[in-house]
């Protein structure tokens, strides 16, 4: 474990509220990084968001973040340009806690860091990504847990986090595709036949509870759906489990009664990527990253924390069924 104390990377609190194969061990292998390279990455990120923070301007992040963390980003970019303001920026210092360098054979490499941000009551579970020797490191998965929450110990192999791969259940009572998409179905339908192979944790609880405030309006056919990306970071836990960084894509498509329209209270990321409601059909994407703990044995995976938002509002969908 790594421990630093860095200047916070200016954030946007718009939103509402991120595997690597097997290694055989006789092959050469790469530690992802060493800590005067850690140091400089969080370094150059902190400086590119702070200058996309003070411009309102997402462009700037393409070079330090990349896949579903750089759409949320610049999903919260959007809103806070549409309602012209910036939203809640984290100014105090922000601790690195926790640091973890797996092993590799081959491109790409990734590294797995855990940063408090103590003004926040947050800790930021992150994954960097290096996918060539000439390509720069970028931030893929920062989901938020609160501050206080405990985070798995990990498995060390010759001083090196283990690294799991998507497909390997051994010691799970699945593997960590196979939660991500068990996951996904449980957020879909309630009562899909993987209801019972996941926890029933608080981020379900949320979603569901949105979903069904939203089904309750008058006039207005909702449907929510929920489809899990292919996983790509996976840690072994010290009791045999593993922590996965799994991306949901979430559709929200609503269907209103000809002579109405639905609308968002003023200042809300939906009310700013639908400014003028939806009349007829209109559908709001959604990415979430879920930090999702897969207890070793029997146990069901729970989520530990998540990122998401709004990434982009259509009103050419097709009506809910």
């Amino acid at each position: 474990m790594r421990r630093w104390v860095l200047v916070a990377a200016c954030s946007i609190a718009l939103s509402g509220c991120a595997v690597p194969h097997a290694r055989d061990d006789t092959r050469p292998a790469k530690t992802a990084a060493q800590e005067a390279e850690i140091t400089q990455v969080f370094q150059r990120y902190r400086e590119v968001r702070a200058s996309a923070v003070e411009l309102l301007d997402p462009k700037p992040l393409s070079t330090v973040e990349t896949g579903a963390m750089l759409q949320i980003d610049s999903g919260s970019f959007e809103v806070a340009q549409r309602l012209a303001t910036k939203g809640q920026d984290a100014t105090g210092p922000v601790e690195v806690v926790d640091v973890e360098t797996p092993r590799f054979g081959k491109y790409p490499l990734w590294f797995y860091a855990v940063v408090r941000d103590a003004a926040q009551d947050v800790k930021r579970v992150q994954i960097f990504e290096r996918a060539s020797s000439v390509d720069p490191w970028l931030l893929t998965a920062s989901p938020e847990t609160l501050a206080d929450t405990a985070l798995p110990d990990l498995r060390h192999r010759g001083g090196a986090a283990v690294t799991v791969a998507p497909d390997d259940g051994v010691g799970l009572s699945m593997s960590a595709q196979e939660a991500a998409a068990a996951y996904a179905a449980v957020l879909s339908d309630p009562e899909a036949p993987e209801s019972g192979e996941v926890a029933d944790d608080s981020f379900i609880q949320q979603m569901r509870s949105t979903a069904t405030t939203n089904a309750a309006l008058p006039d207005v056919r909702f449907s929510q759906t929920w489809q899990a990306e292919d996983v790509r970071y996976a840690l072994r836990t010290a009791d045999g489990g593993a922590l996965a960084f799994v991306t949901l894509t979430r559709e929200d498509t609503y269907a209103v009664k000809e002579g109405l329209t639905v609308t968002w209270p003023e200042g809300s990321p939906q009310q700013a990527f639908l400014s003028s409601g939806i009349a007829g059909s209109g559908r709001l994407t959604y990415n979430h990253q879920v930090l999702l703990y897969l207890p070793g044995g029997t146990e069901k995976p729970r989520a530990l924390g998540q990122y998401g938002g709004v990434v982009s509002g259509d009103t050419s969908a097709a009506p809910a069924r």
